[in-house]
């Protein structure tokens, strides 16, 4: 579906929007120290984006095709014994995706009700740079549910224009 689609693209733009957001903050750091000077918890809000941008990456990943697979036994088998470890495969990501996401979202559901902030110079309540570590597995849950649907209707998953990510 083409806003499956766009979800996916958007988790990738904001992916690298906290990517750039690590560079401003580090470039912002050492022109402080320059002038004598820091910027507040800039190691701990770059740690908070870089988390950021790993969790939101994936779902644009798994679309692109960027995650590593191993295809070497793959190709051994036969076109329905790839099919069929396709869906295993696809099955088993999924799994692991929602129990991730599951714990992820309790997680910052557990910050918020407990009211728990960083230990920084800035007090930042922990829910907030930990929902899109929520996000992001919420939305690989559901690139792993398209992936499934397309999978057992002997669709393509990936990107047609993506290229494939190194393997074996």
């Amino acid at each position: 579906m083409k806003a499956l689609k766009s979800l996916y693209g958007i988790c990738g733009l904001l992916s690298g929007v906290f990517m750039v957001l690590i560079c401003l903050l580090i470039v912002a750091q050492i022109v402080a120290r320059l002038f004598g000077t820091m910027v507040p918890s800039s190691d701990e809000l770059a740690g908070y984006a870089m988390a950021s941008s790993g969790f939101l990456g994936l779902p644009y990943a798994l679309h692109r095709g960027a995650h590593i697979r191993v295809s070497l036994m793959f190709k051994l088998l036969s076109e329905r014994g790839q099919h069929v470890l396709e869906v295993a495969g696809t099955l088993v990501g999924l799994a692991i995706a929602a129990y991730l996401a599951w714990w992820a979202t309790l997680f910052v559901h557990e910050s918020y009700v407990f009211g728990e902030v960083s230990s920084g110079l800035i007090a930042i309540p922990m829910w907030i740079p930990q929902v899109p570590m929520s996000v992001g597995t919420l939305v690989l849950v559901i690139a792993m549910l398209d992936r499934l649907v397309c999978a057992l209707t002997y669709r393509s998953f990936e990107r047609v224009d993506a290229q494939p990510a190194l393997s074996e």
